[in-house]
């Protein structure tokens, strides 16, 4: 359990930390270029869910970041039965929680990480807190293959 409280603590602090500083250093809309063509710094203020989905229900948004915490404290102990599972549910729980503070109190959660190709492609704007939940739910699919890879082996 101290595994999964120290990497969601860790996570939502560098999640709030990096949101603070973007803040204070750009405008909204504003970028700029890291690798040029690649990956830019900006500042997207998003009201919705990932991509911008259900933009303004903010209500719905915190209760779903809610239930999603109270559904990953309700499973601690399958989770915890593994180290991989203790450091993805600290990850998820820090990302829910960066992202539950951005929308409780600003309304909206800022991004700021723009990776693209040129032009022609560009994936969403995102941040750390989002960052954190994408490596836990690959963290916890890799190990459900490995544990399957394992039990059809036997």
């Amino acid at each position: 359990m101290k595994t999964v409280v120290l990497t969601a603590a860790a996570v939502a602090a560098l999640d709030q930390a990096t949101k603070a500083a973007v803040l204070a250093c750009f405008a909204p809309g504003e970028s700029v270029a890291v690798v040029p063509g690649f990956f830019d710094l900006c500042l997207v203020l998003n009201r919705g869910a990932a991509w911008g989905i259900l933009a303004g229900r903010r209500v719905l948004l915190v209760a779903v970041s809610a239930a999603m915490l109270a559904l990953l404290w309700f499973s601690r102990r399958d989770l915890g039965s593994t180290r991989a599972g203790r450091v993805a549910s600290g990850l998820l729980g820090g990302g829910i929680v960066g992202n539950l503070i951005d929308r409780a109190f600003r309304g909206e959660v800022v991004d700021f990480l723009d990776f693209h190709i040129g032009r022609e492609w560009s994936w969403p704007a995102f941040n750390a807190a989002d960052s954190a939940i994408c490596i836990a739910v690959a963290i916890l699919l890799i190990g459900q293959g490995v544990e399957a890879w394992f039990q059809n082996r036997r």
